[in-house]
């Protein structure tokens, strides 16, 4: 994704943590796919907050290969694997650090359902979703992915009114693959209208020990086809199922060598090189 076109000024000079969601913005954790951090000694520490992440991590991992040669002893080949989210641990502790200022941007795309109704393009290192079945013209999308990083960063997305206190609780049905010990779940996070979705949306904060949620407008135009950018694409759930009866992946190596990037889309049916 054209990631400089996403980062701001104001997240980098503000906030101590920024980090980028993908929508589930009722759940409050940092995603392991774009968590930027200040370089400060406390926030450097945070993990060691985390026993499976420090002093035992070593018993970690040593029951993870037990468990998986317990499951091989039994002739067991398809089971559920030992999981311990560094997530929900590791943003649990952040939140509790005095004074810590943290962003949670909605700027990326994810691949959560399977079947899906999107389509992900990646054109001119520019990363558009698209409604599967939408017409999509490559020169349209190329026309839209030339945008340069501004000097002053300003990003893509505008503010709009006051910060909205959320109350937040372990028991508002996000984040259930976080022990419930470590859940922040906003229960009541505000949601833009239907006709508003593609271009209004909810950032959260937290500042002084208080979570906040603010709407902000994208200064990105949507397509008439209903295609728009995020900063980029995490596959998550797609990548899970390739090559499982689907199309798999083309080999990308052979077009990284020339000279302009290559243009492709992403699939729950893999990825699809494009002339």
């Amino acid at each position: 994704g054209n990631l400089p076109l996403f980062i701001e000024h104001a997240e980098l000079a503000s906030q101590d943590i920024v980090t980028y969601s993908f929508g589930d913005v009722d759940a409050l954790y940092l995603r392991g796919q774009w968590t930027v951090h200040r370089n400060l000694p406390d926030l450097s520490m945070l993990w060691k907050g985390c026993p499976h992440l420090s002093d035992e991590l070593q018993k970690e991992l040593l029951m993870k290969v037990a468990w998986v040669r317990r499951m091989e002893s039994r002739g067991v080949k398809n089971y559920p694997k030992r999981f311990q989210s560094a997530e929900g641990c590791y943003s649990h502790r952040a939140a509790q650090l005095p004074g810590i200022r943290i962003k949670m941007a909605h700027k990326q795309f994810v691949g959560l359902s399977v079947p899906s109704d999107d389509v992900v393009y990646s054109v001119n290192n520019a990363v558009w979703q698209c409604p599967r079945g939408a017409p999509v013209q490559l020169d349209a999308l190329h026309a839209h992915s030339q945008q340069q990083c501004a000097p002053d960063m300003e990003g893509v997305q505008q503010p709009l009114g006051e910060m909205l206190p959320l109350q937040v609780s372990s028991e508002g049905g996000c984040g259930r693959w976080m022990p419930v010990e470590y859940r922040m779940c906003a229960v009541n996070m505000p949601e833009p209208p239907d006709r508003e979705r593609d271009t209004i949306g909810f950032n959260t904060y937290l500042k002084d020990g208080q979570f906040y949620a603010q709407r902000f407008r994208s200064t990105l135009p949507v397509l008439d086809n209903g295609c728009k950018q995020g900063a980029f694409f995490h596959m998550q759930e797609w990548k899970k199922i390739w090559g499982y009866g689907t199309h798999g992946i083309d080999p990308l190596e052979l077009a990284l060598a020339k000279q302009t990037p290559p243009s492709f889309t992403v699939s729950t049916e893999g990825i699809t090189l494009l002339s």
